[in-house]
């Protein structure tokens, strides 16, 4: 059974929020699903690139209202 956590992250400074996002995904079990809340373009991008070099993956990125929306399943284990 898949379950979705909820990272919100909006007003955070950039370091911290790849930072405590990387954690909780580390944390998490494979095939789950972490939706972060950001604000910062930037720290989404920055995001996205860090999961691509991973076993994590992007599985929606939008944007709902004054902030991002990214949905992040949790890969394999190595």
């Amino acid at each position: 059974m898949t379950t979705k956590t909820e990272l919100d992250l909006v007003g955070v400074l950039s370091p911290v929020c790849l930072l405590k996002c990387k954690s909780v995904l580390t944390g998490m079990d494979s095939g789950n699903v972490l939706e972060v809340l950001l604000k910062d373009t930037e720290v989404v991008e920055q995001l996205v690139k860090i999961i691509k070099r991973s076993q994590d993956q992007v599985i929606k990125l939008e944007m709902e209202g004054d902030h991002y929306r990214i949905s992040l399943k949790k890969g394999e284990r190595e």
